[in-house]
């Protein structure tokens, strides 16, 4: 994006929404809090804030959450709004609320600081990075161990598609470079050959809303290994979503 946009978090005055904003503050975005609709509209009608992520507790204490989400998305204008449930998954009813109200991704606790800066990122995106994505991308938290020239180490997997990883590791293999990995999914480990394709280093083009890492694109795939990778990847989606 040509500015840097912030993450709006709704009933903020509450402790654990309090504390979440905190959290997402440590992970390098811009955090507004508002704990109303009321006090949330003039921070989506400040140009310099950019507001295009909301985060709200499933229990957001409105009469018509349709009919809040649906204002604070027409005053957030064309950059969009994408609502994020955050929270306590609640019952089949209460998940109904939110769907039908317009808030599209959840964060079920408990969840790590992988699926967070994941799905934080992708409401600041407003989803353009789904459509355009050839395969489903979900965030995970597993320790993958990591062999690149003749040595071994391990790495973080940061998020996970059937077509490739990227791992976050403060000693990233060059752009280029084979690898191979092992992978510990649900159900067993895979091994698979990639190749790095991108790295996030420190310097003047680190993107600060990415962990230190590497991005690897699997060249050597297993149909077996392939077909868990989908499952793991399409369980772990079905839980992103409200």
């Amino acid at each position: 994006m040509g500015r840097e946009s912030s993450v709006l978090v709704l009933d903020g005055a509450g402790e654990r929404m309090a504390a979440l904003a905190l959290r997402i503050r440590g992970l390098g975005f811009r955090v507004v809090r508002a704990k109303t609709a009321e006090e949330a509209l003039p921070l989506l009608e400040n140009p310099r804030l950019a507001c295009t992520a909301a985060l709200l507790p499933p229990e957001w204490p409105v009469a018509d959450l349709a009919g809040a989400v649906a204002a604070l998305r027409d005053v957030a204008g064309s950059d969009g709004l994408t609502f994020v449930g955050v929270g306590p998954r609640p019952a089949p009813d209460g998940v109904e609320r939110l769907r039908s109200a317009g808030v599209s991704l959840a964060l079920w606790e408990p969840f790590g600081d992988s699926a967070l800066r994941f799905q934080v990122n992708r409401a600041l995106a407003g989803h353009r990075g789904d459509g355009q994505r050839r395969e489903t991308r979900v965030p995970t938290e597993w320790l993958a161990r990591v062999l690149a020239g003749g040595r071994r180490k391990e790495a973080t997997v940061y998020s996970l598609s059937a077509g490739g990883a990227f791992l976050a590791t403060p000693r990233p293999s060059l752009r280029g470079a084979s690898v191979a990995l092992e992978l510990p999914l649900p159900l067993r480990e895979v091994a698979v050959g990639g190749r790095v394709v991108y790295t996030n280093v420190p310097g003047n083009l680190q993107r600060a809303n990415l962990p230190l890492g590497m991005g690897v694109v699997f060249t050597a795939l297993a149909p077996e290994a392939e077909r868990e990778i989908r499952r793991a990847v399409a369980e772990s989606a079905f839980l992103l979503v409200v």
